[in-house]
């Protein structure tokens, strides 16, 4: 079989040296140059190059100039930009104007050499090895769900950092699996973490792990979050609400590749691949300070968003159909199916729980009904006076219970958000001040779709 030609780019002679010796070693066969009019001229008449492996800072074409030309002539060919100090926003913008992915100096043969990998596993993917998978829950046949699965099947290919966007409950997780799934780390543990879920002051124990006798109570060593996921991914969920003091240290374990344990005084490699999630605006997150510039250029060197489901209402009988075939697996109740009164009374609400709240209320109405189908009267009460007109919605014509819980959600809702806005989205300083946990603020929040 004839050998994958790689072109290299780059105007210092060592690294050219460098290149060969690796890339050849791995069986490649290379080309290499010094400047991006030769890379351009070389492609124009040899059409066997697979892979164009190209340095960012160059004399004369510079390597975002090369990337635009290669992009414009030789649209299907992959390119890695190799960033030095400095450029790291470079990279990143680089990958966002086509480039496969890119790479910092100094790298480890390793390091290249898995880049190059995923990039040729993309122009060539393997029949068994190549297939796309996706979670079982990521149902849909909107346009909006078909930009997600096409984003998840270009990115897992690569090894940059990936941030999700979305409402809470839209499958954020889910999409982190996914990419997980598909990449090359697949055999290596995903390692979820929820950054609003842990107090301030266990969450870098968590992350970094510690050593013996480090505090009080630390009998033994214990490796972090962040050692376990080693050559696998680490996906952290509901990042805006990571400590400052955290993105600080996150940030140089990006850069490094190294960690500490509290307490300890080696420093150890780590291979991570980070996914990020969060249901917060970004950039008002950015504007306040909760997520520091630095650390959020590091995280979102891709982003993903994932569309509420009240956008994509098309998508809710695929759903309905997923979920009663997984309960009937599992249960067997012989409940096949949904009449179409309670479909419309579903598709009528606006789901501020997406696809969660959607599969929480399958989940009851199929408990409560009877075989073969969900009725209308098997939903939740919500969706039912969702449905209906003004008239019937008023107190007289509900009970004393339902009513109730009208007037409570509407005071949950009102009196944590004027809460939350007093205290500028601190979620300790509310809680202290309101005189409840954080968990219980963080399930409100999620329950009324509270936004900063």
């Amino acid at each position: 079989m004839e050998k994958i030609e790689i072109l290299v780019v780059d105007d210092e002679r060592e690294m050219l040296v460098s290149y060969q010796k690796i890339l050849t070693r791995a069986n490649y066969r290379v080309q290499t140059v010094d400047t991006g009019e030769q890379a351009l001229e070389i492609l124009r008449q040899d059409n066997r190059v697979s892979l164009v492996i190209s340095d960012l800072k160059m004399p004369g074409m510079d390597g975002l100039t090369l990337l635009s030309r290669i992009k414009e002539q030789f649209p299907h060919l992959p390119v890695i930009m190799v960033t030095g100090y400095g450029t790291l926003e470079l990279g990143v913008k680089a990958v966002k104007n086509g480039a496969f992915d890119f790479i910092e100096k100094p790298f480890s043969s390793k390091k290249l050499l898995a880049s190059v990998e995923s990039a040729l596993k993309q122009l060539f993917p393997d029949a068994e090895e190549g297939s796309f998978v996706t979670q079982d829950k990521m149902q849909g046949k909107s346009s909006a769900m078909q930009e997600v699965f096409d984003m998840i099947h270009k990115v897992s290919h690569g090894d940059a950092n990936v941030l999700i966007t979305g409402e809470s409950g839209v499958g954020k997780e889910l999409v982190a699996r996914s990419i997980h799934k598909n990449s090359l780390r697949r055999n290596h543990p995903i390692i979820p973490i929820n950054c609003g879920a842990l107090p301030d002051q266990l969450f870098e124990s968590e992350l970094f792990g510690y050593e013996k006798g480090a505090f009080t109570g630390a009998f033994q060593a214990k490796p972090g979050l962040m050692e376990l996921a080693n050559g696998g991914t680490l996906f952290l969920d509901e990042i805006c609400e990571m400590p400052q003091n955290l993105q600080v240290k996150m940030l140089r374990v990006l850069e490094d590749h190294k960690i500490r344990r509290i307490g300890g005084q080696k420093e150890i490699p780590v291979n991570i691949r980070v996914v990020s999630a969060t249901n917060r605006d970004v950039e008002l997150s950015l504007k306040k300070g909760w997520l520091r510039e630095d650390f959020f250029y590091r995280i979102n060197t891709i982003q993903i968003h994932i569309p509420p489901l009240r956008k994509r209402k098309e998508d809710i009988p695929i759903l309905i159909n997923h979920f009663l075939m997984e309960f009937e697996q599992k249960y067997n109740r012989n409940i096949s199916g949904i009449e179409p009164h309670a479909l419309h009374a579903i598709q009528s609400y606006e789901w501020p729980g997406n696809v969660r709240e959607l599969q929480n209320v399958i989940e009851r109405s199929y408990y409560l009904a009877s075989p073969p189908q969900i009725q209308r009267v098997d939903l939740p009460s919500y969706i039912i006076k969702n449905s209906l007109n003004d008239e019937e919605t008023k107190f007289e014509n509900l009970s004393f219970h339902e009513a109730k819980d009208q007037i409570l959600q509407k005071f949950e809702k009102k009196y944590l958000k004027v809460q939350l806005e007093k205290h500028q989205w601190n979620i300790s300083k509310t809680a202290q001040t309101c005189g409840i946990d954080r968990r219980t603020i963080h399930r409100l929040i999620k329950k009324y779709d509270l936004k900063a």
